[in-house]
Parts: C-alpha cells; sequence; structure tokens
C-alpha cells in the first residue's frame, strides 16, 4: 500500500519545506553514485544482483501481487505457481519479470545487462495458467516509459545541475498520459441472490514500475548519475494525484526517490560485506573457477538448483556437484530438497557463525577441560566414600 500524504491543493506545502526536501535528495543521489564507482567488481556484480530483485519484486507488489515476495525464491526455482493474480492486477506476473530481464539485459551499463542475462537463462518462472488478454502491457508499458523519459525537450540542464526541474516534467506528462495515470474507483455489477448488485471497486494498477526501470536514464542525462540505475518504488500514483499542490508534488517525488535510493545503498553496502566475506572464504580458489559466480547469485536473487546452475553458466552435471561441494565445504551454502529438487542456498554470516561454534564444540577436548573433567570425578570418588 502507498504511503498517503494530508497535502491538497487547498492547503499546499510551504516552498521552504519542497527546497529542504529535494536539497536532501540530492545528497542522497550524489551518495550512491559516488558508493557505486568505489565498488570493485565482485561488488558491483552483487550489487546488481541484489538490485535484479528488488526491481523484479517492487514491480510485483505495485502491480497488486501481493503474495510476490513470499513466493519469488521457489517460482523463480520452477516449483511454485505464479503470484496469484486477482481481478486489478492488469496482467500475468510472469510477463512482468520476463520484459523487465529483457529490457535490462540491454543496459547500457555491462555489469548489470550481464547479470540480467544470467538470471533470465537460470529462471523458471512458471505461468499461472489464466487466459489474460493483457499478457503484451509489460512490454507496452516499458516502450511508453522510453518514450516519455525520453520525449524533449527537457528543461535545459547543465553537468551540475540536478533533475528535480525534469522530474516536474515527466510528472506532468505521467498525468496526461491514458496508460501510467492512476484510475479511479469503478463501480462493478455483479450478480447476487438473483439480481445484480453495483459494488465499488478500486481501479486497476497502472504500470507505474516500467517507469522506475528506467528513471535512471533521467536522472543520468540530467548529471546527477554517471549510472542508469533503476529506482524501484520511485514513482507513485500518490505523486500523480491531481489534488495535490505544487509544492506538495515536490516533496512527494522527492521523499519517494530518495526512499528509493536509500535502499540502493543499503543493497551496495550489503554487496560490499558479502565480497569481503566471499574473498575470505573462496579466496583460495583460481580467478576462473565458478563457484564465487555461482554464489553471487544465490546471496544476491534467489536460491538456484542444480539444472538451473548449469544453464546459467554453462557448467557439465558433474561441474555442479563439484560447485556445490565447494560451495557447501566452506560453509557458503547448504542444500534443501524441495518438492524433490534439490536447491542450493546462500548462507548468512549468522548460520556460518552457528556452524562454525558447532565445528568447536565438537572438537577434541582441551587440556584444561580433560583437567576439569578429571578433578570432577575425583570429587564423585570422595562422595562415594562418604556414604
Amino acid at each position: 500500500m502507498e504511503p498517503l500524504t494530508a497535502f491538497t491543493l487547498d492547503d499546499d506545502a510551504p516552498a521552504e519545506d519542497a527546497a529542504l526536501t529535494e536539497a536532501s535528495c540530492a545528497l542522497v543521489l550524489g551518495r550512491l553514485d559516488g558508493l557505486v564507482a568505489g565498488l570493485s567488481d565482485d561488488e558491483k556484480t552483487l550489487f546488481c544482483m541484489h538490485l535484479l530483485r528488488r526491481t523484479l519484486i517492487a514491480a510485483l507488489l505495485q502491480s497488486g501481487f501481493t503474495d510476490a515476495e513470499m513466493r519469488f525464491d521457489h517460482w523463480f526455482a520452477g516449483l511454485e505457481r505464479a503470484p496469484l493474480e486477482t481481478p486489478l492486477t492488469p496482467c500475468p506476473a510472469h510477463t512482468i519479470v520476463r520484459a523487465l530481464l529483457t529490457e535490462l539485459g540491454h543496459h547500457p551499463w555491462e555489469l548489470l545487462s550481464a547479470a540480467a542475462r544470467t538470471i533470465s537463462a537460470a529462471a523458471r518462472f512458471t505461468a499461472d495458467g489464466s487466459d489474460n488478454s493483457a499478457v503484451g502491457l509489460p512490454t507496452k508499458a516499458l516502450e511508453a516509459a522510453r518514450g516519455l523519459i525520453g520525449e524533449g525537450p527537457l528543461p535545459f540542464v547543465s553537468a551540475s545541475s540536478l533533475p528535480f526541474a525534469a522530474l516536474e516534467q515527466l510528472n506532468r506528462r505521467l498525468r496526461q498520459s491514458a496508460l501510467f495515470a492512476p484510475i479511479e474507483r469503478g463501480a462493478a455489477v455483479l450478480p447476487l441472490l438473483g439480481r445484480d448488485v453495483a459494488i465499488e471497486r478500486a481501479g486497476i494498477r497502472t504500470p507505474l514500475w516500467a517507469l522506475d526501470a528506467l528513471q535512471g536514464r533521467l536522472l543520468a542525462s540530467c548529471g546527477a548519475w554517471r549510472v542508469p540505475l533503476p529506482c524501484p518504488g520511485a514513482v507513485t500514483a500518490e505523486a500523480l494525484r491531481p489534488v495535490l499542490g505544487p509544492c506538495s508534488r515536490r516533496i512527494v517525488m522527492a521523499e519517494r526517490l530518495a526512499a528509493s535510493v536509500q535502499g540502493l545503498i543499503e543493497l551496495a553496502e550489503t554487496a560490499r560485506r558479502q565480497a569481503m566475506r566471499m574473498h575470505h572464504s573462496l579466496g583460495h580458489l583460481r580467478s576462473s573457477a565458478r563457484a564465487p559466480q555461482v554464489w553471487m547469485l544465490l546471496a544476491g536473487f534467489a536460491p538456484l538448483g542444480l539444472e538451473q546452475m548449469g544453464v546459467a553458466f554453462g557448467i557439465t552435471r558433474r561441474g555442479t556437484y563439484a560447485v556445490r561441494d565447494a560451495l557447501v565445504d566452506a560453509g557458503m551454502a547448504r542444500v534443501e530438497t524441495v518438492r524433490g529438487k534439490v536447491l542450493l542456498v546462500a548462507t548468512g554470516e549468522h548460520e556460518r557463525a552457528i556452524q562454525m561454534s558447532s565445528e568447536r564444540s565438537g572438537a577434541l577436548p582441551s587440556p584444561l577441560l580433560a583437567e576439569f573433567d578429571a578433578a570432577m570425578d575425583e570429587i564423585d570418588r570422595l562422595l562415594e566414600r562418604t556414604r
């Protein structure tokens, strides 16, 4: 559910508040740009895996698939049905993820496009079997978003200017778009006890996720970013409401964009920690080894079946066993069996700590522990004599 604001056209926010919110957003935009530029190649790959997962799940949630996050991992492996469609979801879930992976597979940032192609090859997203006439909507939405973001003329910008004027102009275009403008509540007529009854129904979700996927292009064109990253959750129906005043609208847009970018900063920081752990545990492997590549997908995106691993990374069946054993022996992954299929699941730092503690407890006792046990045995013998 998108957050609602109390601002209305009759009660617009002060211009100073709008400027302060945009300044805070600009600070977050700059922080992410510098953070991504400073990542190593492995850290960038992990970041891309996390970013793709968040982009896909955010798109499904925005489209009304409320159970998407819960089902995502096993759905990716082909072991679970697709997220549940409702009368308010505009198209099947698998068409959204496939369209996004295809779009991002041609992204100008090579590391992100390579990650999208790898995931697309491994994906086993099952269709839900419904006969939905809107299966082409995701591709249409991405084409329309590409046209709106690339449509000129945008306000004149220099290499150091901020993107907020361009965002306002994009917002005006979206409010006039038949595809992206929010759909108001409507009435549905349902048969009940032999007669037709009209009930109020929420409007179908418009595909704002397509704009999230391409939002980074606008930010890059304005000089705010060097890499046009997707911004999951940055564009919301709330920011397109006609009742908002101009300053209130600026605040809503800047707050949502800042929240999205802050989430990406957290992904980058997570990727940095995971890469450090990977190098510590798998750094002894040769540079061409597939185990680190496989683990980055496991840790950043989703669990992986052995067959998926072979297709995505070009590994033979015997090679998949070797990769599995290497990751399990290093404590970087564990094996789970789901519906008769073996899945390789990345372990977290907490799980690894528990495993190491268990290994230490099962080791041979130290001399001090042996001395303590001998003393306790001597006490037991003395007690036996006094009885």
